[in-house]
């Protein structure tokens, strides 16, 4: 029987964590059949809103370590959730503690707004992640970047952890018992109208 490594219980929990949001967004995305695709499926995880468009940071894995294999995953999206065609995007990488830019990668061009950076971090260490994009075809943001930026805590699982388990998971679960609530309130307020309903045309 294998023996289960320090390493294998976060990539186990990002997976889990990952597959329960595709889920999320699948049963909650409609179908368009004229754009010829099922379903968007964004990153989730911390978002910044700016100006009518939404940054979303999803690092992988969740609570990243010195040396893992990292991603740096975003989604920059419209008024309406969408993804955004032909970008431009760079990333900066500084050291909290140290004030220190350690990684700097420059513009390159996107054509789908879901984009992702490999990274290796070589020390534990809090970091800021700043993401800098241009947007062709819009007034001010083709000239100057939208920037939004994201504090990481490399090495740190504790309080990645947590910030993963509200995310991803309590955050979901009670704005699906919301939703249900609401849902169920309005069946009742109907039921209650065909009832009323019922009744005065009985009596009439």
């Amino acid at each position: 029987m294998p023996i289960l490594t320090e390493s294998f219980l976060p990539k186990a929990i990002t997976m889990f964590g990952i597959v329960l949001v595709l889920c999320i967004i699948h049963s909650t995305s409609p179908y368009q059949e004229g754009d010829s695709f099922f379903a968007y499926a964004h990153f989730f995880g911390e978002n910044i809103t700016r100006d009518g468009y939404q940054v979303v940071f999803q690092p992988f894995p969740f609570a990243p370590m010195a040396g893992d294999n990292t991603t740096l995953n975003f989604s920059i999206l419209d008024e309406e959730n969408l993804n955004i065609h032909n970008i431009f995007s760079a990333l900066i990488i500084q050291d909290k503690k140290t004030n220190e830019t350690i990684a700097q990668i420059p513009y390159r061009q996107y054509m789908y707004s879901d984009i992702t950076f490999p990274y290796r971090f070589s020390n534990n260490s809090e970091y800021l992640i700043t993401l800098e994009t241009r947007i062709i075809g819009d007034p001010k943001f083709q000239t100057q970047p939208l920037t939004a930026s994201f504090d990481l805590n490399v090495g740190d699982q504790t309080s990645e952890y947590f910030k993963m388990i509200m995310i991803y998971f309590v955050t979901p679960v009670c704005a699906a018992i919301i939703g249900a609530i609401l849902i169920y309130e309005l069946q009742w307020k109907r039921k209650k109208a065909r009832i009323k309903k019922g009744k005065r045309n009985t009596t009439g």
